[in-house]
C-alpha cells in the first residue's frame, strides 16, 4: 500500500475521560498563519524526522518552487528525482530539510513527506525567507457531562481543513460497523454510550 494512501486519525476514550491520540506519521506544517497537514513516510529517516518534533526553523527562499534549511541531520535513502510536486517535503544531502511548493526535478533527494494539501501554500510561505513549524498532528477527545448525557469536544492542531467525525459506541466493538455518528444520537442513545471516537481521514 502507498504510503500516501488514506490515514484515519482516532482518539477514543470513555465517558468522563480524556483521549487523546497522535496518528504515526501525521504531521502539522504551520507558516505564514496557516496550517497544513502532512503525512511523514514510515522510514527511517520518516522516523528520525518526527523524533525531531517539534521543530522551528528559518527556511531560505530558492528558485521559486522550494524553502530549505540546513542543519536537520537525518537518515539517507537519496534517489534520483525527474519530478518533484509541490508539499513535498524531501531531504538534500544528509542535513538540508527542503519543503516545495511548486514543481521541480533533476536532483537526488530523500523523501520525507508530502502534505495532504497544498491550497494556499504558495501564498503562505511568501517570496522571500519563511519561518516553518513541524509538529506532531494531535486529535483529542474531551467528554463534559450534561446530566446524564456526555458532551464531546475536540481538541486538535489540524487544519480546519480536515474534517474530524465524531462517533460513539455503547460497548467498544471489534469493528468499525459498531460505531454510530454521534450527531444522530438521541438524548437516550447518547445517555447510553460509553465510549467515543474521533476520526480524522487525510486523503
Amino acid at each position: 500500500m502507498n504510503s500516501f494512501s488514506k490515514l484515519a486519525m482516532t482518539a477514543i476514550t470513555s465517558a468522563g475521560m480524556v483521549g487523546a491520540a497522535l496518528a504515526n506519521t501525521a504531521i502539522v506544517v504551520s507558516v505564514g498563519g496557516s496550517r497544513f497537514a502532512a503525512k511523514v513516510e514510515d522510514t527511517e529517516t520518516g522516523r528520525a524526522f518526527l523524533a525531531k518534533l517539534p521543530l522551528t526553523v528559518s527556511m531560505t527562499e530558492l528558485n521559486g518552487n522550494e524553502k530549505y534549511h540546513y542543519g536537520v541531520s537525518l537518515p539517507t535513502a537519496a534517489k534520483y528525482c525527474s519530478e518533484i510536486e509541490a508539499g513535498d517535503l524531501m531531504l538534500y544531502g544528509s542535513n538540508c530539510l527542503v519543503l516545495f511548493y511548486g514543481s521541480a526535478g533533476g536532483y537526488s533527494y530523500t523523501r520525507i513527506g508530502k502534505l495532504v494539501s497544498t491550497a494556499g501554500l504558495a501564498a503562505a510561505v511568501g517570496s522571500g525567507s519563511a519561518s516553518v513549524t513541524f509538529e506532531k498532528a494531535v486529535l483529542k477527545a474531551t467528554i463534559k457531562m450534561n446530566g446524564a448525557n456526555p458532551e464531546v469536544g475536540v481538541e486538535t492542531n489540524l487544519p480546519s481543513s480536515v474534517t474530524i467525525t465524531k462517533l460513539a459506541a455503547t460497548t467498544l466493538p471489534d469493528d468499525e460497523s459498531g460505531w454510530k455518528d454521534y450527531a444522530s444520537l438521541t438524548d437516550t442513545e447518547c445517555a447510553s454510550c460509553r465510549f467515543f471516537k474521533l476520526k480524522a481521514e487525510l486523503d
